[in-house]
């Protein structure tokens, strides 16, 4: 059974997204729109990576908009999936989210 992604989006702050794509050793450029990382379906915050700088991961959640530094979450989720979307066991998601670890729904 293939589970689907979140539909939820969230548009940030032009000011946030200017700050977090002019941080020193800013990992990607970021867009506006985040669209949630979790599983349809899930019953708490929605949640998507803002934007990582070495170690430091700054993660969006939302309804109530906040932008907070948090660990990626320690699973192991293991080599399932198409192979251009493959990363090995682990999982890409927050911390302590909720549903199923990244690796394991594959959207």
């Amino acid at each position: 059974m293939v589970k689907r992604q979140c539909p939820a989006v969230v548009t940030l702050p032009q000011t946030d997204v200017e700050h977090f794509n002019n941080l020193p050793h800013a990992a990607f450029m970021m867009e506006q729109h985040l669209r949630c990382e979790l599983v349809a379906g899930h019953a708490s915050t929605h949640s998507a990576l803002v934007q990582g700088v070495g170690n430091d991961l700054h993660w969006a959640s939302w309804p109530v908009y906040t932008v907070e530094l948090a660990p990626r979450c320690p699973a192991e989720a293991g080599l399932k999936g198409p192979d251009h979307i493959r990363e090995p066991d682990i999982c890409l998601l927050r911390e302590g989210h909720p549903g199923d670890h990244y690796g394991e729904s594959w959207f």
